[in-house]
């Protein structure tokens, strides 16, 4: 797992910090990106092993719109959407299957309060 390469992409600077201090010390490289528009000019310049890609910045549904732009430019990056959709309308948004997680352009969905320890799983599992 060591050397592999994060981008996470959130306007919460304090979760960019905690989960960049988590991730480093389990021996990941991690670059931090903190709206749409820098995340799309940082992988105009790096190629991460996964994005970790908050939903809701800038406006309701930015994540999305960078999903859908890495997936059309690199459909082999992964891309872990995370957002407090649930927790803060109530509405249940993670996918339920594979062809949900394709249309929101995502390889993996986790909750906002998801611990660094969940975080970690999930991108070992899609960077194995």
């Amino acid at each position: 797992m060591g050397g592999k390469h994060v981008l996470i992409v959130d306007d919460d600077m304090e979760f960019v910090k905690l989960y960049s201090l988590f991730l480093r010390n389990k021996g990941l490289k991690v670059s931090a990106a903190y709206s749409a528009a820098e995340a799309i000019e940082a992988l105009k310049e790096m190629e991460p092993d996964v994005v970790v890609l908050d939903v809701m910045m800038e406006h309701f549904d930015s994540g999305f719109n960078v999903s859908k732009s890495i997936k059309d430019r690199r459909p082999d990056l992964p891309v872990i959407l995370m957002t407090a959709i649930s927790e803060e309308t109530g509405l249940d948004f993670r996918p339920k299957n594979q062809e949900e997680r394709t249309l929101l352009h995502a390889d993996a969905f986790l909750d906002k309060g998801a611990s660094p320890e969940d975080l970690l799983a999930k991108i070992q599992e899609l960077v194995a």
